[in-house]
């Protein structure tokens, strides 16, 4: 009984307001200043009536088209646009063109930084590598650069140019660094590469390279030290042994942690005896990596 009830409200309601809708006159009425701003909103709270579409809406807002075409007055013309954004028959548009980041026309790069931003860019929204302002040649050169914020930049977008290529470059300015904010960056880069470039590459050791860069070298090779080749394998660890007993630093913790990478049980009387008289910081690393010896 409730909901015969609520559905005769529903259809008295629907009269009514087909009885309300505007006529011609509230249209013309539209042009009058004295009573535009009235016609407006008449016009406005029967358009909010039409919440799904259906052949009525479609006929009432194709009138209000119509009378945004006819009508003379801006400030009617614009009510009367604002009024067709209710229609529900129109299909929904969005504010700004979704394509438009990709079509604007790419700035002319003249220096290093500029050209470098650009190829950014072209890589990030993934287009062709005909439209690359750098070519390989020329991003190597600029790997050389006096400015190490250009020249790292060109080195982590020859990354994702051509790893290959970076995989060499990058071990090499590693050896040559003495900063230890730009070490960690050339080692985040390293870290980077696909597993098999940066264990191919990796140098047996770095001879007069500082302490920064000698403990990014043992933190990568404690990282990708499994991917190793066999040829090198012995050669690291005749470089890895001495570091072991070290003075306490990032560098000798670092060797500690290549341990279960290169070495073996067979190697275990060897690593115990450079684990004997380690510091208090060093004794634990020390013991979690012969306790995490494999077995061949």
């Amino acid at each position: 009984m409730k909901t015969f009830v609520l559905f005769l409200a529903c259809a008295a309601a629907l009269m009514g307001r087909a009885a309300d809708a505007p006529t011609d006159a509230t249209f013309a009425d539209l042009a009058v200043p004295e009573k535009r701003l009235a016609a407006q909103q008449a016009i406005l709270d029967h358009s909010r009536g039409f919440p799904v579409a259906s052949p009525e809406a479609k006929a009432w807002f194709e009138r209000v088209r119509a009378a945004a075409k006819s009508v003379e007055h801006p400030e009617a013309q614009a009510a009367l646009q604002q009024i067709l954004l209710f229609e529900p028959n129109a299909k929904p548009r969005l504010p700004l063109n979704p394509r438009q980041p990709n079509t604007y026309e790419d700035p002319v790069g003249t220096t290093p930084e500029t050209k470098l931003a650009h190829l950014e860019r072209v890589l990030d929204q993934r287009r062709s590598a005909k439209e690359y302002p750098l070519t390989v040649d020329e991003l190597v050169a600029l790997t050389k650069h006096e400015d190490f914020a250009t020249a790292q930049r060109a080195n982590r977008l020859l990354r994702r140019v051509s790893s290959a290529t970076a995989a060499p470059i990058l071990w090499e300015r590693l050896g040559k660094l003495t900063q230890r904010s730009q070490v960690q960056e050339v080692e985040d880069e390293i870290l980077r590469l696909p597993v098999s470039l940066a264990a191919k590459h990796v140098p047996t050791e770095l001879a007069g390279a500082s302490l920064a860069a000698k403990a990014a070298w043992a933190r990568i090779v404690a990282v990708r030290g499994s991917r190793v080749g066999g040829k090198s394998r012995p050669a690291l660890k005749t470089t890895v042994l001495p570091l072991l007993k070290g003075p306490a630093n990032e560098l000798t913790e670092a060797a500690w942690a290549i341990v279960p990478r290169l070495f073996a049980e067979a190697d275990r009387a060897v690593l115990t005896e450079a684990a004997q008289g380690l510091s208090e910081r060093l004794a634990p690393k020390a013991k979690a990596a012969l306790d995490a010896l494999p077995a061949k």
